[in-house]
């Protein structure tokens, strides 16, 4: 198999860490550090794989080409169940595919916030405070529902690390570190699992275009909109 992937953003991070997590043999990876179309990055024939043409992008030998991260993270589980992180029971599965789907929803409305609300977003799309206000409301009320789900385990679905987690980390890591924008109040249980997995290595924070992170950073303040 072959992962073609970027060096950061909340839907390539939740397979770069995945793969530090799950260290499989058969995944050769190639990372390119940020898009640049005048320099050819990534390349033609790798953004043609699939009609998105955006990465993550897994390409099996086979002939199989997937271009969803969530997919590829199934995939991946499916040709390579060891070591296992998707849950040895229905249970555990449908627990770790909860978690997966709703931070998965609460990215979709944090990068609906941050696009229409950030400087980073303006003059690429239509500046909205009310879309702002919405996703942004939304995105933390996502958040404090996942807190209350939270039994107090040391992993979001148990006692070792999932997918869900790998999924988890990209999204809250993404929106600290290149937004400013801290898991909200109240959320205990969420900030000390978030504290606990910042520090696991594959967690490393990646490295951001610093003229893009200062565009983004300060999202709350920059839109107006508390936690």
């Amino acid at each position: 198999m072959e992962l073609f992937n970027f060096a950061f953003g909340p839907y390539p991070q939740r397979l770069n860490i995945y793969l530090a997590e799950k260290r499989p043999k058969d995944v050769a990876v190639t990372i390119y550090e940020a898009p640049d179309k005048f320099a050819g990055v990534p390349p033609p024939e790798v953004k043609t794989l699939t009609p998105m043409g955006s990465l993550p992008i897994l390409r099996d030998a086979d002939g199989t080409v997937i271009g969803q991260s969530l997919a590829i993270l199934e995939y991946i589980e499916d040709r390579v169940p060891e070591p296992d992180m998707r849950g040895n029971t229905p249970a555990e599965r449908a627990q770790v595919r909860q978690f997966m789907h709703m931070f998965d929803e609460a990215l979709t409305f944090f990068a609906l916030w941050a696009r229409h609300g950030s400087r980073l977003g303006h003059g690429v799309v239509r500046s909205s405070r009310e879309v702002a206000e919405i996703c942004a409301g939304r995105y933390f009320a996502r958040l404090r529902e996942i807190d209350r789900m939270m039994t107090g385990s040391l992993f979001l679905a148990g006692e070792r690390v999932t997918i869900a987690d790998c999924v988890a980390i990209a999204t809250l890591q993404y929106a600290n570190d290149f937004y400013a924008v801290p898991i909200p109040p109240g959320c205990i249980d969420l900030q000390q699992w978030f504290d606990r997995f910042s520090l696991r290595p594959s967690a490393t924070r990646p490295p951001y275009p610093e003229e893009q992170r200062a565009k983004a950073y300060g999202l709350m303040e920059q839109t107006e909109i508390f936690a």
